[in-house]
């Protein structure tokens, strides 16, 4: 599923970051590009608690899968 489609993000895509460590609001934005005002609607950043809760659910689940 997208999540912004100015910049194309999918929701696979802030899984992955999430699976990586990336949690961080500043972090994400500035990695998945919707931080920059001149080529994104800003549509997204107004959303960004949205995709820190997804990659930090995709690295609780990954962390969880591994203590298993």
């Amino acid at each position: 599923m997208f999540l912004c489609v100015c910049k194309g993000i999918k929701e696979s895509d802030v899984q992955k970051l999430g699976q990586a460590g990336m949690t961080c609001p500043k972090a994400l934005a500035c990695t998945l590009g919707i931080d920059d005002e001149d080529n994104c609607c800003g549509r997204c950043i107004n959303n960004i608690d949205d995709f820190v809760n997804l990659a930090t659910s995709e690295l609780i689940q990954l962390r969880s899968s591994v203590e298993v």
